[in-house]
């Protein structure tokens, strides 16, 4: 508790207000082909989505509110926070402009599958059973109280991209049925993820004080950096997920599932490594004095 408290004074100063813009937007994922894979797996009816419209964000969004009143200062609400803040961002996206993206369908379609697999895995970890490690990883860490909320957001988006991103890709299809792929409608959610980065952090920074000093509004560093990162991995997801599709035995996707959960259980511990044993009650305080 005694270094925690000096690291919070140290920089206490630095946890000013401040407004930055959205990081630049370097699209380098644009320039990168979609490699071959069939065109047989199509979208789908998913829970809530029944027909594909902005309806199915809306019940994404609210699912998600729902959770994040439930959860409350549950450190798992930091991802549920930064989740929601980005889909609301998605849906004011297609609601102003219906153009932003080649195919709405398959994105109204994406993203609710990707919502499902989220739910389903936090009603599985609720309920005791097996979860993919990377989600163990991220949820034992909010349940231990020793990390910080901006290493909660980072696990939560690594273990909802890095492990659950390629089989909601695989399931909903890559390709149109006459074989156009739907690789820039992917690589244009990452101008969505751009202007989502700050708010987010600033959605999140009321679960823990923390979370401004370790990703301050007054440099684009910070975001640029994060932002970078987040597309990178949505680049590997996609090559994982054509490597899904173009498996021919079990055998072969068996081998690229073990190499996704392997990669995203890895980063988890790299972000979970550094601990603060004793935060807890210092963060809670802060959370119910700032979100509750």
């Amino acid at each position: 508790m005694v270094a925690v408290a000096a690291i919070l004074a140290a920089c206490a100063p630095a946890a000013r207000a401040y407004t930055s813009p959205p990081p630049p937007n370097l699209d380098w994922t644009r320039l990168l082909p979609a490699l071959s894979s069939p065109a047989s797996v199509q979208p789908h009816d998913i829970p809530g989505c029944a027909t594909p419209s902005i309806a199915c964000i809306d019940q994404e969004i609210a699912q998600m509110q729902a959770l994040k009143t439930r959860l409350g200062c549950d450190h798992r609400a930091v991802f549920d926070t930064t989740y929601l803040v980005l889909t609301q961002t998605l849906r004011d996206t297609m609601a102003a402009d219906p153009h932003a993206f080649q195919d709405p369908s398959w994105l109204y379609y994406e993203d609710a599958e990707f919502g499902h697999l989220y739910f389903s895995t936090m009603a599985a970890y609720d309920a005791g059973r097996k979860v993919a490690p990377a989600w163990q990883i991220a949820f034992d860490a909010a349940r231990s109280g020793s990390v910080t909320a901006f290493q909660d957001m980072m696990l939560g988006i690594n273990a909802h991209v890095q492990n659950d991103m390629p089989y909601m890709l695989a399931a909903v299809g890559l390709r149109e049925p006459d074989g156009t792929t739907h690789k820039p409608d992917h690589d244009a959610f990452n101008d969505v993820l751009r202007r989502a980065f700050q708010p987010v952090i600033d959605a999140v920074s009321g679960f823990d004080r923390l979370v401004p000093i370790m990703a301050p509004s007054w440099t684009p560093i910070d975001d640029l950096t994060g932002l970078q990162l987040v597309m990178g991995w949505r680049e590997i997801v996609w090559r994982e997920a054509e490597q899904l599709l173009n498996a021919k035995t079990p055998v072969q996707r068996r081998i690229v599932a073990d190499g996704i959960a392997e990669n995203a259980a890895l980063t988890a511990r790299l972000i979970a490594a550094p601990a603060f044993p004793g935060y807890r009650p210092v963060r809670d305080a802060y959370c119910r004095a700032h979100v509750l």
